[in-house]
């Protein structure tokens, strides 16, 4: 039973205790009152006090210590011990003593003095605890005059994790100034020379894993295979690409899209399925990529790496209107030759090669009488080669308009394929996009083309690819790393495997394939986010290295601020320019890069030449 006027505690805090029905008043010595229940306080002294003591000052609790090493001592000997008398203000002064935690401690409202290796440590923990309180002080009186230190790395960590989004706080941010993004945080960490132009935050920020995954695949599931390893096919990409996915054919009669066959070995539900949906692609960097899937699917898989690879085949007849005819896809075994752009150019002249650049300029009429929106904007490309940024603008081949039109075909095919076996396939489409009558020519009429596009949608019933200008379309041919693209690689097998009898064999549901298709499609958001401000960043900080750089810009949209691309570098900006005519070539120079808001500054010098 409490009395009235004890000295108690409650939530650490002292106060007098005064009967109030079934509860206890308590008097705080801020003044404050509030009534509670006898359990939820500890009683000190009996009393009777007006008020909270103030603790008794001084007091000998070392020899008190000495006295009780390793012990429980009741709060009356304690005060007696270390004061000789034991008072209200004396019992105080020894709680608080044991509430801060050394010599003595509290257990459950006891009192233990520290034996003396747990007084060691204590003592040693708060040592240290105090020189960091003192060398953070020192870290952050240096940081805020961007004066760092060797050794200032472990207060950095912290903002350098709020600029590569790791964290959404950081105290010692905020305390330097660096701000609460992590956009205010990279310009912070440049600023104070902790990091240079060459640290990309972006594929961090990304949230995508920063290697490949080391995941086991299945075995391989070569039954079946079509041997079509006779027939000649290429595998025609750039020359920088590490990915071989899809190659061509011609059998004399019909059109032959080879693509890699991962889906063979990763079924629905297997870890690197979950792995590759967790991903939802294969991320380019200009540093390198990293792969949606494990470095084997690439060796076992990639077309043209061995003297015979494991492909899904698919055969499309093509009449002389551009419609596809009679779709028929297999498992297969095919012989690739690998080819650049630039070194397949001459090959297109005689030969298969002829032949699917003649169907490619059928297929390329057929779709733009459908509505089809070709955008040519000249295009860089950003790479990273031991540390050190490059930029350079990317040539235009013929042959890159073929393999695109045979890319196109393949898809809408496999589209075609799906939807007349009832196939819960993910197909991809996208609504028409706004007028183009009055668009201006040259490159503001391309911007002004692009935009009008509306986004692609992913989806599992079939709708019209206006953009494409096809009925209905999927993403089939880049299944080592788009995850849409294996998805539909999978729904393919299964129904093969159906058709074969093969027992438990089936495809995924439409709503589970819905949902996959979802989660496949915030993941690509993201992916695409990642590359393009990496791009961004690498080409800004080239700039930076080059900060003589002068070039042309081409005038893509007037008005008080004119937006001007510079095709060299890749980069759109602005200028005041007053009445700059659309497609007036510019002689623009390089001012400044501010790399944590991804912008640079530009500055005309002169017209090159007018409108054209």
């Amino acid at each position: 039973m409490i009395p009235d006027g004890a000295l108690v505690v409650y939530k650490n805090k002292p106060a007098i205790a005064t009967r109030d029905g079934d509860r206890i008043k308590l008097s705080m010595a801020d003044g404050d009152a509030v009534r509670v229940r006898d359990k939820d306080i500890f009683l000190l002294h009996p009393g009777p006090l007006k008020s909270v003591p103030a603790p008794t000052a001084g007091g000998d609790f070392e020899t008190a210590w000495e006295m009780t090493t390793g012990e429980k001592v009741e709060l009356s000997e304690l005060a007696e011990l270390v004061f000789g008398r034991d008072g209200p203000a004396e019992r105080l002064a020894c709680w608080n003593l044991a509430l801060d935690g050394l010599p003595f401690r509290l257990e459950e409202n006891r009192i233990v003095a520290l034996n003396a290796e747990d007084r060691g440590k204590e003592e040693s923990k708060r040592k240290r605890k105090e020189n960091d309180v003192t060398e953070r002080a020192g870290f952050l009186a240096r940081a805020k005059k961007f004066s760092l230190l060797p050794g200032d790395e472990r207060w950095l960590g912290e903002i350098e994790a709020l600029a590569l989004g790791r964290t959404q706080k950081s105290r010692n941010a905020h305390d330097v100034g660096a701000g609460e993004t992590p956009e205010s945080a990279h310009a912070w960490l440049l600023r104070s020379g902790a990091w240079t132009p060459r640290i990309n935050p972006y594929p961090a920020r990304s949230g995508h894993p920063v290697r490949a995954p080391e995941l086991e695949l299945g075995p391989d599931d070569d039954d079946d295979r079509l041997d079509l390893s006779a027939m000649q096919a290429w595998a025609i990409d750039n020359a920088w690409s590490r990915d071989p996915d899809d190659a061509i054919s011609w059998d004399g009669s019909a059109v032959w899209v080879h693509v890699a066959d991962p889906a063979s070995a990763i079924p629905p539900g297997s870890e690197a399925d979950l792995e590759a949906a967790n991903r939802s692609g294969t991320l380019y960097l200009p540093e390198g990529s990293i792969p949606m899937l494990p470095d084997q699917a690439l060796d076992r898989f990639g077309l043209g790496l061995a003297d015979r690879s494991r492909a899904l085949s698919f055969r499309m007849e093509v009449g002389p209107d551009g419609l596809i005819g009679e779709v028929s896809v297999r498992p297969s075994w095919v012989t690739v030759m690998r080819r650049s752009y630039e070194a397949a150019e001459p090959e297109l002249e005689s030969g298969p090669l002829a032949e699917l650049t003649r169907i490619a300029g059928i297929r390329a009429a057929y779709r733009a009488g459908n509505g089809a929106v070709d955008i040519d904007i000249p295009e860089t490309r950003v790479w990273v080669e031991e540390g050190v940024p490059r930029v350079e603008p990317v040539g235009h081949f013929r042959s890159s308009a073929v393999v695109r039109e045979m890319m196109v075909l393949a898809g809408e095919a496999a589209a075609r394929w799906a939807f007349a076996r009832g196939l819960p396939f993910p197909y991809y489409s996208q609504e028409a996009p706004g007028s183009r009558e009055g668009l201006p020519p040259g490159l503001a009429g391309e911007f002004a083309k692009r935009r009008l596009m509306r986004a692609g949608m992913a989806g599992v019933q079939p709708r019209a690819h206006q953009g494409l200008g096809v009925t209905m379309y999927a993403q089939a041919t880049s299944p080592l790393r788009r995850y849409g693209d294996l998805l539909g690689h999978q729904q393919i097998r299964a129904a093969l495997a159906v058709d074969r009898g093969v027992p438990g064999a089936a495809p995924l549901p439409a709503d589970e394939l819905s949902l996959r298709l979802a989660m496949a499609a915030a993941g690509a958001a993201a992916v695409r986010k990642a590359e393009r401000s990496s791009e961004t960043h690498w080409t800004l900080a080239w700039l930076m290295e080059h900060p003589d750089w002068a070039g042309e810009g081409v005038v893509a949209q007037a008005g008080l601020e004119a937006l001007v691309y510079l095709p060299a570098i890749g980069l759109e900006t602005r200028i005041r320019g007053g009445e700059l005519e659309l497609n007036t070539t510019l002689r623009m120079r390089f001012l400044e890069a501010d790399l944590a808001r991804l912008d640079a500054a530009f500055a005309m010098e002169d017209k090159v030449s007018p409108a054209t």
